[in-house]
Formats: structure tokens, C-alpha cells, sequence
């Protein structure tokens, strides 16, 4: 019984605390006042980023030419005392500058090798950009691929916990990292600056989301078995520490992140045997934003949906494609 007592008052916090800073569209000029508020709130859930921008230190090293393309691996500075690493892929036999897609895996050891990887749950969605004409930029995530942590004390539930009390979050760290990702794609001549859009799965959809949120100049979003709910997520089940942020929940449903996107292009998708993220909070996270696209007359290939017959997994059949469209497109 007393047992009991603790998880009834847990689901009454759950009922009276969550989703406190909804999006007002009462008007676009309510809906634009609340954007640009709730942008700065979520930053600062994020924790604490630089002041300021270091010099990259970029290294590249060729490692695979295709007829298509020409993979490079390439290390740069994020931070004081912090490299990254990522796959570049430049598509060959094309004019310069063209789209380009920072592309983002999810909890994988392989980290930026699975998406390249046809046989993967990603399908290879990367090298597809790519073989479609458009740069892929493809970093390891923290704890993945490169960056995976060596055998230490700190552990990956260790970093975790312990940059939340140091006033940081792990998510915000890799929120830099893809902060300079996006700098480090918009120095090179390749890619035209107002036509890059961001796609990912699972953490590398969640990490999409917080990056086409707060980085208008992401011109389009896909996010892959992600964007559901936290009411039916994180805030009912055993989940992944990722989706644990301090206040997160408390002020924004996953919609009200997802309408800090609007009225930009985004795409989501979901697997109908995907158990951790149902796929029906996906396909009404679509019909709530609704009201948002066409209050300012976007165009219906603005928004989209694929609910694939697979599980926790990227399809690619409308995603990608959607992706090149709604980027070639841009201006």
C-alpha cells in the first residue's frame, strides 16, 4: 500500500506538473512571441554552452571514392579540450554548392559507420544522400563509434549524471557538437549554407529535434522513432537516460519542441513494431502542428509522415526523398 502511495503521487506530479509552456497560436504574432521565449527555455535546459567559437584545427583524410562520391574522415575541435570526428561525403559530378544533410545515428556502437551502412537499422541513409547528389556530413556522437568512453570509473550513466550536477547536460555537450558541425558544413564550398537540413534516429532523431528547434537555419527536419511524447515515453516506462532532462517535461510535450521547428519543412517517421516510441503519438504530433503550417500558408510538402511496417529503424523510401526534394527546393 505505501508503495503504492509513492507511484499514485508520481502519476498526480505527472498530470499537474507536465507541459506548463504549450505553443499559443492564438495569433502568429502570439505564436512567434511564444517561439522565441520558448527557444530560450529549452537552451537553457540544454545547461550551459561556450561564449565563444574556437578555430577548428580541421584535419581530412580520404578513406573511400566512389563513382558518386568521396568519403573523407575529418577531426575538428568543438570546444576547448573536446575533438569530434565525422565522415564528410561529397558527391561527385555535380555543380557546387548543393544541399547538404547532417546526418545522425542514435545509440549504436558502430556510431557514424552504421549510416553508411546499407545492411544497418539506417539503411545507409547517409551514403543515399550522398549518391542523390547531396553533401552527408556524419559525426560520431559522444560514447559512439570513435568517441566511444575507454573502461574507466566514468561510465556512460557516470558522465551522465554527473554534467547534470555540474550544471550540464550530455545533451547540450552533443548539442555543441552538432552547433559546430553545422559551422564546420557551412565553411565548405561545397555546401550551400540556406540549404541544410539535419535527419536522425532514436537519439540521433532527439538530437534533430533540439537542433532544427533552436537552429533556424536548418532548413529541413526529419526525425526518425523519436518524436512521440514524453507522457508516453520517458515518463512511463524504463527509457534511455537521454530523454531525462532536468524541467524538460514540466514545460514541453515532444509537439511543443517539434512546433519550435514550424513552419520550417519537417518529416517524421515511425515503425508501427517500434515498442518504445508509438507510432500513434507520432501521427498526432502531425495532426496538431497542422493548424501552425497553415496559418502561414506552408505548402502540405511541408509537413509529412511514413508509418513503416518495421520496427526502431529508418525506412528512407519517403524520408530521403523527401529530404533532397524539400531542400532543393529551399532558397
Amino acid at each position: 500500500m505505501l508503495g503504492q502511495q509513492v507511484i499514485d503521487f508520481y502519476h498526480g506530479l505527472v498530470e499537474s506538473e507536465l507541459r506548463q509552456s504549450p505553443f499559443d497560436l492564438s495569433s502568429k504574432g502570439a505564436f512567434e512571441v511564444w517561439q522565441g521565449l520558448a527557444r530560450g527555455v529549452l537552451s537553457g535546459i540544454l545547461g550551459d554552452t561556450p561564449s565563444e567559437r574556437i578555430d577548428f584545427g580541421l584535419e581530412r583524410q580520404t578513406v573511400e571514392e566512389t563513382e558518386s562520391y568521396v568519403r573523407e574522415r575529418l577531426v575538428y575541435w568543438t570546444r576547448p579540450g573536446l575533438q569530434a570526428c565525422a565522415y564528410l561525403l561529397t558527391p561527385k559530378n555535380v555543380r557546387y554548392p548543393v544541399p547538404a544533410v547532417l546526418c545522425l545515428h542514435g545509440h549504436s556502437g558502430g556510431g557514424k559507420d552504421e549510416c553508411i551502412d546499407p545492411n544497418s537499422a539506417y539503411r545507409g541513409f547517409a551514403k543515399q544522400f550522398a549518391e542523390q547528389g547531396l553533401v552527408a556530413f556524419v559525426p560520431d556522437q559522444i560514447g559512439f563509434g570513435e568517441r566511444a568512453l575507454p573502461q574507466d570509473n566514468v561510465t556512460y550513466n557516470v558522465l551522465v549524471h554527473g554534467l547534470n550536477m555540474l550544471g550540464h547536460t550530455l545533451i547540450g555537450v552533443r548539442y555543441w557538437d552538432l552547433v559546430r558541425a553545422l559551422d564546420l558544413m557551412e565553411s565548405l564550398d561545397a555546401v550551400d549554407p540556406k540549404r541544410m537540413g539535419v535527419m536522425g534516429l532514436s537519439l540521433g532523431g532527439e538530437m534533430a529535434m533540439f537542433v532544427g528547434a533552436l537552429q533556424t537555419r536548418i532548413a529541413a527536419t526529419c526525425v526518425s522513432c523519436y518524436l512521440t511524447s514524453h507522457l508516453n515515453t520517458f515518463l512511463d516506462r524504463p527509457h534511455c537516460t537521454c530523454g531525462h532532462l532536468r524541467d524538460l517535461a514540466r514545460h514541453f510535450e515532444h509537439v511543443d519542441i517539434a512546433a519550435m521547428i514550424a513552419p520550417r519543412p519537417l518529416f517524421l517517421e515511425a515503425g508501427r513494431k517500434d515498442v518504445s516510441f508509438p507510432h500513434e503519438d507520432t501521427e498526432a504530433i502531425v495532426h496538431d502542428l497542422g493548424p501552425i503550417y497553415q496559418a502561414y500558408g506552408a505548402p502540405a510538402t511541408h509537413t509529412g509522415i511514413h508509418v513503416h511496417d518495421g520496427g526502431h529503424e529508418i525506412a528512407t523510401t519517403h524520408s530521403v526523398p523527401w529530404m533532397c526534394d524539400r531542400l532543393r527546393e529551399a532558397s
